[in-house]
């Protein structure tokens, strides 16, 4: 009876390791990428790799924009993506009713470089809308560090802070 008990513990406490175990494929192995625009604001590229290729997961940055009537903004932005990396180049052309973004440029193994733009309407106080524009801007990145990040099916899309 000892015997019949003990493998039974076995056997549950053997399911409920595995059960709580995360699968090697839950976990995304993220290059860092980190600089600086033009507008010596921070921007942050997440890279991964699939048997496709590498591809830009992330990008963050930081922008000042100006709008019509010359009041200026300072935002916080992250977008969601799935943007192919072909013989070290991408290009983000992502645009809807909310914003406009741009990007271009080389991501190499240690370091890259490219231009942004980003713009979005707004309100005036008097309630027209206008534009508000990053312009045009450059950045440069480094390759910072691999980390680990838990892997989340979400859709592609931006959020927007206060920087």
């Amino acid at each position: 009876m000892r015997r019949g008990s003990a493998v039974a513990i076995g056997i549950v406490v053997g399911t409920l390791i595995l059960s709580t175990a995360v699968p090697a494929q839950a976990a995304v192995r993220l290059r860092q990428y980190k600089g600086q625009t033009s507008q010596a604001h921070n921007i942050s590229f997440f890279v991964a790799r699939t048997d496709a290729g590498r591809f830009i997961k992330e990008i963050e940055f930081n922008v000042d924009l100006t709008c019509d009537d010359q009041t200026t903004q300072r935002v916080g932005v992250g977008y969601g993506l799935q943007v192919p990396i072909t013989d070290g180049a991408f290009s983000i052309d992502e645009v809807d009713q909310g914003a406009a973004l741009h990007v271009a440029g080389d991501l190499g193994r240690l370091q890259g470089q490219g231009t942004l733009s980003w713009a979005f309407p707004a309100f005036t106080p008097d309630e027209q809308v206008q534009l508000c524009t990053t312009g045009d801007l450059t950045w440069e990145v480094e390759f910072r560090r691999i980390i680990q990040r838990a892997k989340v099916d979400a859709p592609a899309g931006h959020v927007v802070r206060a920087a």
